[in-house]
């Protein structure tokens, strides 16, 4: 997967925006299927959802130390848009997006979009990622989230390939260079 194919990042003074779009030769239901229900989720993503998939129910999952992150749902139209907070007790103005799209070939596209305010990156500075600069914060969140989806395409049958150590490296270097170009953008 060349540079090119990895996810975007949109940035103004007070919010960041990774973003990043997937094809898939399943149906949307299938994929649907796959980022709300809750075995689906944990296949791919391992965190043991409890989801009580309706606006304003929870999203539970179960992150490193087994305690659970509570989340909510904010948005639900089955089966083209799931939108939730993201460690909300933490980031409390974080939101991902999931929307799903029909394509001429019988398959669907996923537009990802997981959006962090700049107190939000002041929060995780101050707590889970104590230490780190919000570059850091922010370009770990877009490999995260760019690791996960290969994992939900290979969930689905797609042919992702397994990335080395020092590809990782090179798509984590990829989004700081993309957050720092931002950064330049903003500040201007």
């Amino acid at each position: 997967m060349g540079l090119s194919e990895h996810g975007t990042i949109e940035q103004t003074t007070d919010r960041t925006a990774i973003r990043s779009e997937r094809r898939f030769a399943r149906s949307i239901d299938s994929v649907w299927h796959a980022i709300t229900a809750e075995s689906a989720i944990d296949e791919w993503m391992g965190t043991r959802p409890e989801i009580d998939l309706r606006p304003g129910g929870k999203y539970v999952t179960h992150h490193w130390d087994d305690s659970p992150v509570v989340d909510r749902i904010l948005r639900l139209e089955t089966p083209r848009l799931f939108e939730h907070t993201y460690f909300e007790d933490i980031n409390p103005g974080a939101v991902v997006t999931w929307q799903l799209a029909p394509t001429n070939d019988d398959g669907c596209l996923l537009t990802f979009t997981h959006v962090m305010t700049t107190a939000d990156v002041d929060s995780a500075m101050k707590d889970v990622a104590a230490g780190d600069d919000p570059i850091t914060i922010l370009s770990r969140n877009a490999l995260g989230w760019h690791i996960l989806l290969d994992q939900l395409q290979r969930q689905q049958g797609e042919p992702v390939p397994q990335r080395s150590t020092e590809e990782l490296q090179e798509m984590l270097q990829h989004y700081v260079e993309l957050l720092e170009q931002k950064t330049d953008d903003v500040a201007v």
